[in-house]
């Protein structure tokens, strides 16, 4: 057997397309990191208005759902203290 194809942390073909689905489950599934993410950070500084913990909130879905769709797994990986 070939060590490239025993190992399970080998890079996704470079020319493969994302398709709308595909798309759609990534920016999903960064969306509720980032949720977590930016409640976390309203609790961590928590004398904010109630617009403010919003656009924090929102800032933080937007840019892990973005991210997801960006960069896919790669951005899971780097993501050492989920683990």
């Amino acid at each position: 057997m070939d060590r490239h194809t025993a190992t399970s942390h080998r890079p996704a073909p470079q020319g493969r397309q994302v398709d709308a689905f595909e798309r759609k489950v990534r920016f999903g599934c960064g969306a509720l990191l980032g949720l977590v993410v930016g409640l976390g950070l309203c609790v961590r500084l928590w004398p904010l208005s109630g617009l403010a913990m919003g656009a924090v909130v929102l800032l933080a879905i937007v840019a892990c759902g973005a991210c997801a769709v960006r960069w896919g797994d790669r951005f899971w990986a780097r993501l050492r203290w989920l683990s």
